[in-house]
């Protein structure tokens, strides 16, 4: 894998899937399995090898580096998704109808199709920058944040931020601010 064989990384994600899939379903809890298959994490986490892997970054030289590696990988990935509905559950404010809307479409969409569903909402928006935006959003991060990342002021940041909420509520079949 270290050489850029995309294919071992496939087989090695083949043969020991099982075990990081039981690592998955013992790092979510009864709440979020339900929300969450393990297939579609585990799905992500063979993505994501498959990019390091393909970029030329697998520094792993042992075994238990290997290992250490595909747990982070693993880790960052339940973090990711359990990151995106704690965020949904918290908004308060103008924000709130939306995080409304969007969990109700996350908790619709069928258990293995969950990524493939922000996907979908994240290509609503046209513009790169929007869906920087709205994945920093779904982060947890403020407009100070959003901006500094994206190259905005935060009022700049919270203004576009303004628009794009507009075009998902609209998108999504929601109300007008």
């Amino acid at each position: 894998m270290r050489g850029g064989d995309r294919d071992a990384a496939a087989a090695f994600m083949s043969a020991y899937g099982p075990r990081i899939q039981r690592r998955v379903r013992g790092k979510l809890s009864r709440a979020m399995r339900r929300v969450f298959d393990s297939l579609e994490i585990l799905s992500t986490v063979s993505r994501r090898l498959d990019s390091y892997v393909h970029a030329g970054r697998l520094e792993a030289r042992t075994a238990p580096q290997l290992w250490s590696l595909v747990f982070r990988i693993t880790d960052a990935a339940v973090i990711d998704k359990v990151r995106v509905f704690k965020r949904l559950e918290r908004v308060e404010g103008e924000d709130s109808p939306l995080a409304a809307q969007l969990r109700a479409r996350l908790n619709e969409a069928p258990e293995d199709t969950i990524e493939v569903e922000i996907e979908r909402i994240l290509q609503v928006l046209d513009d790169e920058t929007d869906r920087q935006i709205l994945s920093l959003w779904l982060a947890g991060n403020e407009h100070a944040v959003i901006g500094e990342f994206v190259g905005l002021t935060p009022n700049a940041a919270r203004q576009r931020w303004f628009r794009i909420r507009d075009r998902l509520r609209k998108e999504l079949g929601g109300e007008q601010r």
